[in-house]
């Protein structure tokens, strides 16, 4: 393999070390004295950050420090020493003879000019473009265990070259979204890249993986070898107990439990970061601050080097991010002096070969937590959504207000104000991006239409909105606020299609079969549009009912050059177009799913907030007809653009993939579940969804699709020059070939990037295509608008191919941004409803003076150390631990004033037993009136129900299978806001 020809870093900088030695250690100083040293070094660095006018110079500390402030030609900078002064005996006469405590004297030699390099210095851009081309190195994005940031991986992001694959015979099946990652053995194999990095990965031999995981995982994998077999040790141990008292005959694989590996399953690929191509752009953390170094980097070899300048170490939320320093200079005093540790934002630094840790620069801090609103911009700052105001600079770019259309998009659009246009959206929707429309041909087919927002005529390639768009990628919808990815006044003015005013939009048009729903022909075009209403998703439930449009709703109508309030021909008119979509949906999603789609739901809240932005009710969303008759043709949309763009660019268009489930983990997942009674086969998406259309009970088909959730991979922008084999371009879930995502511009950066690779595509080949491509129409539709080839355009092809479509490495990070951002968005989205919900519950629980709220909950999971269990009513999901059961009484809340405690238990493959003890409070006040009140919360509702004491069964057994229910008091935890899920005996269900 060719190695670099350089050792400098090529994108980070080579760090300034001084060049001094440290002092030796004095005669009659033994070894216990290096502890004294460090605690009194760290108890001056301390006192600095306290009082940091009073800090001791190096000078004024005594004669060693003075001595130290020599100038050597030689060093790059002076010295300041700021190790155990007080405690070290004078130099030696010889320089060269200086020693640190306890640091043997023949590893001196090799830190006589600075330390010792932790980690390899990155390769040249043009070592690594040439080694990349040879095959030598591979690409790809660096994912982290969460729970052990030694542990990383990095998936690729491009198809590996046949170079690779020849050189690399394990890679010949890794591809993007194969589910099989390169793994980074330990810190050094990382090599100071965080998630989210793209980098370049050299694949490390057989020999050198093996010894590389002997070093850094053979020892864990020991220990928790050891730990497992104790375990199973001590539940056999209870088996022949459990066995008596229950009347049950325990199965052999008692102790290993049903569904969890007992050995770690070593990965095939090694290899190690030799380059970072482009770092995560989101490099703004939360966490803690403090005066007091961590505990453990207090016995690190390199401590003492971190104390040579005055800093306060941040403590990143995210355990995946290492421990950072901040310089003191940096801080504000207040948060020096401030005792406590500060919740702050940092944004990380430089992390040099030679430094344990990577440096930070302070950005601001977050306040005391407690509060909705300050948890709500911790959750912001954690997951770097950008909420500052738009700058001067980006507020320049947009057109001034009051705004009209030019003359010479007038000129060159589809007029289609006249047609029968209307949006249906959520009742508080103020950034409307979608409309639709439907008319009756007279050749009996129906025409469709579906008309998005022309975002990206305001966003220009290249200016400082269109970058700053692209840095925020996505609006971020929390539950009491929306962090926009557009300035409000595109947002909610002149990009939102709203009734009664003249706007931009991008149409696709289908001419249909009224009752097949088959498309029979395709029309794509930059038009104007007047839209006739704004509809709630309820308002459509009324008219699919059966009812007329309420006398509430606006209506206007575009005649003669103006708008003016709708006739009644034209309220019918919207009335009939509703009750065709709902017709032409239902038939266009029978054939989805008959051709194989697949829909796992997910549990989402809504929320009624009080005038000061307080929960006061909380409730699963609903799904109705009418959100799905939008979701359809926003679907349909979306395929015929993405079939568009790719026939005119094939390597260059920005399209949405979904990969296969990770196969071993859908496999394990089905023989948990056929060991339940419940049949899934593990094949395509067609297989999985006629699995679960056979299940009736609704609870068991959600905690099923939780379940099948686990293994199945994100959906995920790509650029289609990335991968090689275009089977790879498949979404899974959707069971089709081609997508994207065209229909949202206001709120997603890709959608803005499809919209000019369609007008660059509109500008090549006109309105239509006709031809060979087999998910274009073959036919065109003389229906359409009577629109010249280029008439809906502004720019010419070649011209617009130029302008308007980026090379295919600027497509690749713009796709691996908007994965980036559309990931912390959901999170943060996720984080918000948690917060909500923490405080609703918490409410509610000082309403009816309970410890939390109880409700039934669905076991969905048997681990060899507990068992999962799935809340439905709240989608939430939590780890009962048997030894946490049997060792602290605060883990059971009782519901009839006894102490319940865990006295045995046994696992097997399926099933968990456990044996119970009830003791009655001695001292209970009024023995609590031999009841307890409960807030029970259900399906049907909340309630505050007594739970009558009761006075048998002193001991008792309870098996509980998988999908059985129990029990459950969900009991807030403000700060940090957390739920914490109880066993509630005894359980009422």
């Amino acid at each position: 393999m060719d190695q670099p020809d350089i050792c400098q870093p090529a994108l980070v900088p080579v760090p300034r070390h001084n060049s001094d030695q440290p002092p030796s250690r004095g005669r009659g100083q033994g070894q216990g004295r290096h502890h004294d040293n460090v605690h009194s070094t760290h108890h001056q660095h301390h006192q600095r950050l306290l009082h940091p006018e009073k800090a001791i110079t190096p000078a004024a500390a005594s004669p060693l420090a003075a001595a130290s402030q020599h100038t050597d030609p030689h060093s790059p900078a002076p010295v300041r020493m700021t190790v155990a002064t007080t405690t070290l005996s004078p130099p030696s006469a010889s320089h060269n003879n200086w020693r640190a405590p306890n640091k043997p004297a023949a590893t001196i030699k090799e830190t006589k000019q600075q330390p010792k390099r932790l980690y390899e210095e990155y390769y040249e851009s043009n070592v690594v473009q040439r080694l990349m081309e040879a095959g030598k190195l591979v690409r790809g994005i660096v994912r982290l265990n969460p729970k052990n940031r030694a542990d990383a991986y990095v998936s690729l992001d491009e198809t590996p070259s046949d170079n690779a694959r020849r050189l690399y015979p394990a890679l010949l099946d890794y591809d993007v979204g194969g589910g099989d990652d390169i793994y980074l053995c330990g810190e050094t194999s990382r090599n100071r890249a965080i998630f989210g990095d793209i980098v370049a990965v050299k694949i490390l031999p057989k020999k050198a993986a093996q010894n590389l995981y002997r070093e850094n995982c053979a020892p864990n994998d020991r220990r928790m070898s050891r730990l497992r077999d104790e375990r199973k040790a001590r539940l056999e141990a209870m088996a022949d107990q459990v066995a008596s008292e229950s009347d049950t005959t325990v199965s052999e694989s008692n102790g290993s439990g049903g569904s969890e590996s007992s050995e770690r399953r070593i990965p095939e690929v090694f290899g190690t970061v030799v380059a970072i191509l482009a770092r995560n752009e989101d490099r703004r953390f939360t966490g803690t601050l403090s005066a007091e170094p961590p505990m453990s980097l207090r016995k690190h070899k390199l401590f003492l080097q971190l104390l040579e300048r005055p800093v306060m170490w941040f403590k990143p939320l995210n355990n995946a991010l290492p421990f950072m320093t901040v310089p003191l200079s940096d801080i504000p005093t207040e948060v020096r002096r401030y005792k406590l540790k500060q919740h702050c934002t940092v944004r990380m630094g430089a992390w040099h070969t030679r430094d344990p840790l990577p440096t930070a620069s302070f950005i601001r801090v977050l306040g005391e937590r407690g509060s909705i609103d300050v948890e709500t911009t911790l959750i912001l700052e954690e997951n770097a959504v950008c909420y500052d105001p738009f700058t001067p600079n980006v507020l320049r770019c947009l057109p001034k207000v009051p705004w009209r259309i030019p003359d010479k998009e007038l000129q060159c659009r589809t007029d289609l104000r006249a047609d029968c246009i209307f949006t249906i959206d959520p009742p508080t929707a103020r950034d409307l991006d979608d409309a639709v429309s439907c008319t009756i041909l007279p050749n009996g087919n129906v025409m469709v239409g579906v008309h998005i927002a022309d975002v990206s005529f305001f966003v220009r390639p290249q200016t400082p909105l269109d970058k700053q768009a692209r840095m925020r990628a996505t609006t971020t919808y929390m539950v009491q606020k929306a962090i926009p990815m557009l300035p409000s006044v595109l947002c909610e003015d002149l990009c939102s299609l709203n009734p009664g005013v003249d706007r931009l939009a991008f149409s696709v048009m289908w001419e249909m079969d009224p009752e097949t729903a088959i498309v029979r022909s395709t029309w794509f075009g930059r038009t104007i549009i007047n839209s006739a209403c704004k509809l709630s998703y309820d308002d459509a439930q009324s008219v699919i009912e059966g009812n007329r449009l309420g006398n509430d709703i606006a209506c206007f109508e575009f005649i003669n050059g103006g708008n003016r309030p709708a006739s009644s021909r034209r309220r019918t008119q919207i009335e009939s177009s509703i009750r065709w979509f709902f017709k032409l949906s239902k038939v266009m999603r029978k054939r989805r799913f008959d051709c194989g789609a697949l829909s796992l739901s997910n549990m989402k809240l809504s929320f009624d907030l009080d005038s000061s932005g307080m929960p006061v009710d909380c409730r699963p969303y609903a799904i109705k007809d009418s959100n799905r008759l939008i979701e359809e043709f926003m679907l349909l949309a979306n395929m015929s653009v993405a079939a568009r763009i790719e026939a005119t660019f094939p390597d260059a268009s920005l399209l949405r993939r979904h990969s296969p489930p990770l196969q071993r983990r859908l496999d394990e997942t089905c023989q948990q579940l056929a060991s339940a009674g419940i049949d899934i086969v593990p094949g395509s998406a067609r297989d999985i969804q006629l699995s679960l259309d056979q299940i009736e009970d609704p609870d068991t088909r959600f905690t099923v699709e939780s379940l099948l959730t686990a293994p199945m991979q994100r959906a995920a922008y790509f650029s289609t020059h990335s991968i090689a084999d275009r089977a790879g371009y498949r979404h899974y879930a959707l069971n089709v070939p081609l997508y994207t995502h065209f229909t949202s511009p206001i709120r997603r950066y890709a959608d803005i990037i499809v919209h000019r690779t369609l007008e660059a595509s509109l500008a090549a080949f006109g309105n239509h295509i006709t031809g060979d491509h087999p998910l274009l129409p073959k036919l065109y539709s003389s229906f359409f608008p009577k629109t010249p080839a280029n008439g809906s355009l502004t720019l010419s092809g070649k011209n617009a191919q130029l302008l308007l479509i980026p090379d295919s490495k600027t497509i690749s990070d713009i796709a691996h941004q908007c994965n980036m951002r559309k990931d912390a968005a959901k999170k943060a989205q996720d984080a918000s409803s948690k917060l909500f919900l923490v405080n609703y519950l918490a409410q509610k629980s000082v309403q009816f003076d309970t410890p939390g709220v109880v409700s039934f909950a669905i076991v969905t999971k048997v681990k060899a150390d507990g068992f999962v269990l799935t809340v439905p009513m709240f989608g939430i999901e939590s780890l009962i631990y048997m030894d946490r059961l049997a060792d602290k009484h605060s883990q059971v809340q009782s519901l009839d004033g006894r102490t319940w405690k865990l006295c045995l238990w046994s696992v097997d493959a399926s099933s968990i037993t456990l044996i119970w003890e009830a003791n009655s409070h001695a001292n209970s006040v009024d023995d609590l009136a031999n009841s307890m009140s409960v807030l029970l919360i259900d399906e049907e509702g909340q309630s505050a129900v007594k739970i009558q004491r009761s006075t048998s069964q002193e001991r008792f057994t309870q098996t509980l299978k998988i999908f059985d229910k129990m029990a459950v008091c969900v009991a807030p935890i403000l700060t940090p806001p957390e739920l914490s899920v109880r066993l509630a005996m005894p359980s009422i269900y």
